[in-house]
């Protein structure tokens, strides 16, 4: 009997690695060096940044800050780059604005100006 549990368990958590895995391959945009694949090797999974299955949006900006920091710590690390990105003329734009998890980002900043930024 002891065994029958046993078995049962270990089949039972191999079901659950396996969907997790599966979950986690077929994320969109992974494996094409988008932020996706950042967030995987820092053993970030979807949950980590999105509270729904499958997200209907993309996540609060809260998300990005409870792991980055706060606008004005982010403003402080990119403080070389010229123009600072986090140091708009629009305010604390989203995260998202720019930064895409799934897909390529894109910096705002250039549909105006003519900056050469990539973001990440």
């Amino acid at each position: 009997m002891h065994r029958l549990l046993v078995g049962a368990a270990l089949l039972a958590l191999a079901v659950v690695l396996h969907q997790a895995y599966a979950q986690a391959q077929s994320a969109p945009g992974a494996g094409h060096g988008f932020l996706i694949d950042k967030h995987r090797a820092a053993g970030i999974n979807c949950a980590g940044c999105h509270s729904a299955a499958p997200p209907p949006n993309v996540p609060q900006m809260s998300a990005c800050l409870g792991c980055h920091g706060s606008y004005s710590q982010i403003a402080a690390k990119t403080a070389s780059d010229e123009p600072n990105p986090h140091a708009s003329h629009l305010g604390e734009l989203a995260c998202t604005a720019c930064h895409h998890v799934h897909k390529a980002s894109e910096a705002v900043c250039t549909e105006c100006h003519a900056f050469s930024m990539s973001p990440p």
